[in-house]
């Protein structure tokens, strides 16, 4: 990796920003990436796992999570996924699922069994090649949580207006989504890769989650471009992997329906995602942060050298 530094005014904006953090400020999204790649280890994480890759020839090659920062792919089939909705209704109860200041409820699985049953299921083979050809390596599933979305007036949440997530600039996110959207009316939405670099450069992302803003015409001049959102209508099954550090993106509030969803937050792994979870690398948002303080705690976590 190129070593990058830090730079003392960098250093200090990061020492204010609980106090000072401007709605647009163009530095920071380079400085949320490079807190994540080099104070956090994710960096050196990601290089460590590239060079322990054993089955290169089974990646996808040219995948468009590089191009265009997003893909999307029939993960089940519509029978699969209803069955899989049906065990989830009988196996859940609705529940906190992520904690922290954002606390999110959603459906807390009973049974182990079924957490592997899902995980399984929406990481077959044509997931796979993607995730593998973008990352260079292995992959964990480090958090999932299983969602059901009523049809709302409001946004239930502030991943409901644009953002970026906070993390690696290497991590992705797959939703599978259990019911069609035709059904619930929900959905998400993304701004293409292009537009969304243009967001970067004015300074959006990452700031104070109280000014995440619904309606794009308010980030279209700042970023002196037209802004159009990227939508698919989905049927059951169907599912999205993308860039979530990189690209903008935002729930659509169901309007008519319940939206049932699976979401996994990846990142590289010296071993296979089973092997990972073997091992204990999965992090329950309701009782842990959604990142490990370094990413030296998940080599730990997989006993792997270098931890």
């Amino acid at each position: 990796m190129t070593e990058l530094k830090i730079s003392w005014q960098d250093r200090l904006l990061d020492v204010l920003e609980p106090v000072y953090k401007p709605r647009f400020d163009p530095r920071r999204p380079e400085r949320v990436y490079r807190t994540f790649d080099l104070r956090r280890g994710f960096g050196r994480y990601t290089e460590l796992c590239r060079a322990a890759f054993r089955r290169a020839s089974e990646a996808a090659a040219d995948t468009p999570l590089h191009r265009d920062g997003l893909v999307y792919l029939e993960v089940l089939s519509p029978a699969r996924a209803a069955e899989l909705l049906d065990a989830i209704r009988d196996g859940s109860e609705t529940a906190l699922v992520k904690g922290g200041k954002r606390p999110l409820e959603g459906l807390r699985l009973r049974d182990p069994s079924l957490r592997d049953l899902l995980l399984d299921a929406v990481l077959p083979a044509a997931v796979d090649r993607h995730l593998t050809g973008f990352f260079g390596s292995e992959y964990l599933v480090l958090w999932m949580t299983v969602t059901a979305t009523p049809p709302s007036a409001e946004p239930p949440s502030v991943s409901f207006h644009w953002h970026c997530d906070k993390g690696p600039r290497t991590h992705l996110k797959l939703i599978v989504y259990l019911n069609a959207t035709a059904e619930h009316g929900g959905n998400t939405e993304f701004l293409a890769l292009p537009d969304s670099l243009a967001v970067a450069r004015a300074g959006y992302p990452f700031g104070r989650v109280r000014e995440r803003v619904g309606d794009l015409a308010e980030l279209a001049r700042p970023a002196a471009r037209a802004l159009d959102p990227v939508r698919r209508e989905i049927e059951p099954g169907g599912g999205v992997i993308f860039q979530p550090a990189t690209l903008l993106h935002r729930g659509v509030t169901p309007t008519r329906g319940t939206r049932y969803a699976v979401t996994l937050c990846l990142l590289p792994s010296p071993v296979p995602w089973r092997e990972a979870l073997a091992r204990g690398a999965m992090l329950d948002l309701a009782a842990q942060p959604k990142w490990p303080g370094h990413a030296d705690e998940l080599l730990r976590a997989l006993g792997w050298p270098g931890g």
